[in-house]
């Protein structure tokens, strides 16, 4: 099984102006067991959002990508499996926390991830940003999408460090084969997702997805970069961005 993957993060221009440094990470591994992706945006307002996001994406996909093969988990069975393996971050982030003498939601981040095998995958979705899995149906690419969770105002999310993340966790399982993964920090949204922010902005994704299709990796993903940090984005955001996008090989 092999994909072809590319990604960027860019420190958004309103963190540059206020020497924020950028709080988005992201992480893949990619072994026989699977595809495993995670994108993390650090709260704003969190001291140590940026080491949060790092850390928890980088664990996400390293423990799960040595759990076994996605292929053979029922929507039954991966629950249990990334409510214990976000358990162990947590704890993690709480000794680290405690070496720093801060508290845990000094590290406060979303998750947005996917985990993909030859026959299935997941979604894995904590606060917000985007993420989709597509698939082919009577010769169509059909999306599926995981929207964002906002509260009462449109800035207001949950984050792994918050009490009550367990209740906010979304699991989002797609039982066919998955040729493309997309996932996006919240300052992609603006201008990669529709109004409603529960489709693809497709004049923004598409000679996107096909100038990447056409190129390899490195250049793929450094013209993504370059995108992302547009001048004529500023306008539209200022938060740090993220994209990650993969497709599965022929």
């Amino acid at each position: 099984m092999s994909w072809s993957i590319y990604c960027a993060s860019v420190q958004g221009h309103s963190h540059r102006e206020n020497n924020q440094p950028c709080q988005d990470a992201w992480s893949v591994e990619h072994t026989t067991n699977g595809l495993a992706a995670c994108v993390c945006d650090g709260a704003g307002s969190a001291r140590y959002s940026e080491i949060g996001s790092r850390y928890v994406s980088r664990l996400f996909v390293q423990r799960i990508s040595e759990f076994g093969h996605v292929d053979y988990l029922s929507v039954e069975e991966i629950q249990p499996v990334i409510l214990r393996t976000l358990s162990a971050i947590r704890e993690q982030l709480v000794s680290l926390a405690n070496d720093k003498q801060g508290e845990l939601k000094d590290f406060a981040c979303t998750l947005v991830a996917a985990w993909v095998g030859k026959r299935q995958g997941f979604l894995f979705h904590l606060g917000d940003g985007v993420a989709i899995a597509s698939y082919q149906q009577n010769g169509r690419l059909i999306d599926k999408v995981s929207v964002p969770e906002n509260g009462e105002y449109a800035n207001q999310t949950w984050f792994l460090t918050s009490s009550d993340w367990q209740e906010h966790l979304r699991i989002t399982p797609i039982v066919t084969k998955i040729e493309r993964i997309i996932l996006m920090s919240d300052g992609v949204q603006p201008f990669a997702m529709n109004k409603q922010c529960d489709a693809l902005y497709l004049p923004f994704i598409e000679p996107v997805t096909r100038f990447l299709q056409q190129n390899d990796e490195q250049t793929g993903s450094e013209a993504l970069k370059g995108t992302l940090d547009d001048p004529r984005t500023y306008s539209i955001t200022g938060d740090d961005k993220t994209l990650f996008v993969a497709f599965r090989e022929m």
